[in-house]
């Protein structure tokens, strides 16, 4: 059965699905739209306590145009789109997400949530420099987050490698929803209330794809994310960072 993951994963891919059927009736307007669609699987290590690392597997789209793109778990359309400057307004899935287990048992679930926000990148001859903002749209936790990051992307034969490295920045309803302990939640568990405040973390991704012909690509994507003090700190957690990653497969049309 599928999990809460996978289910919102699966409606999540299965809009990006429909919204590519549609745009992609304008491609003679542009001429060289990509689309790649395949499977891919996903292990993370996250920071809570009794953390079972759970596996999950989704669908993986990836389309870009002119006007229009999906990037995985980021769906959204260009306000401007030149050879150095990308400004996107996007619908994005944060899969952050707590299972109550074992000594934290008493708590509350901890959901993923759908967030709309935007980013800009400036494109330099050494790399991308992003800035990106979110906001949680299903007031599930009414929470925000930003991120500062370079971006590059290396080419050997087959082989691309794209590392990422930046900050993010959490406001206090963001991590008081993932890493908090309410009062009801402390009476009911004997677990010390806490409270969070906002937070900086640094992050470090790499993305690394391996095309096997002008069709498949294989691809693995990982990322590791230092906790803050405040996060840290939190009685939900035992662990200094969050690891997440993926495998996967891609069909190119």
């Amino acid at each position: 059965m599928l999990d809460y993951v996978n289910r919102f994963k699966y409606t999540f891919a299965t809009t990006a699905v429909m919204m590519v059927l549609t745009i992609t009736s304008d491609a003679h307007a542009d001429p060289s739209p990509t689309l790649q669609i395949g499977v891919a699987g996903a292990i993370d290590i996250q920071a809570y306590k009794n953390n079972n690392f759970p596996v999950t597997t989704f669908p993986s789209i990836f389309f870009d145009s002119k006007h229009f793109y999906i990037d995985g778990d980021e769906v959204g359309v260009y306000a401007l789109h030149t050879e150095k400057h990308q400004l996107k307004l996007n619908l994005y899935y944060d899969s952050t997400e707590f299972k109550p287990s074992d000594t934290l048992s008493q708590l509350n679930k901890r959901r993923p949530a759908l967030m709309a926000g935007g980013s800009y990148t400036y494109i330099s001859p050494y790399g991308g420099f992003q800035i990106l903002a979110e906001k949680d749209v299903q007031s599930r936790r009414h929470g925000s987050f930003a991120t500062l990051a370079y971006l590059a992307e290396a080419h050997y034969k087959q082989w691309t490698f794209s590392p990422e490295l930046g900050v993010q920045w959490n406001d206090q309803h963001y991590n008081n929803y993932y890493y908090g302990v309410s009062h009801a939640e402390a009476e009911r568990s004997q677990i010390q209330e806490y409270r969070p405040k906002q937070s900086i973390q640094p992050y470090f991704s790499l993305d690394i794809g391996y095309q096997i012909n002008p069709h498949w690509t294989l691809y693995t994507s990982h990322q590791v994310t230092r906790l803050s003090r405040q996060q840290q700190q939190s009685p939900m957690v035992d662990k200094v960072a969050d690891v997440s990653n993926t495998l996967g497969i891609l069909y190119r049309f």
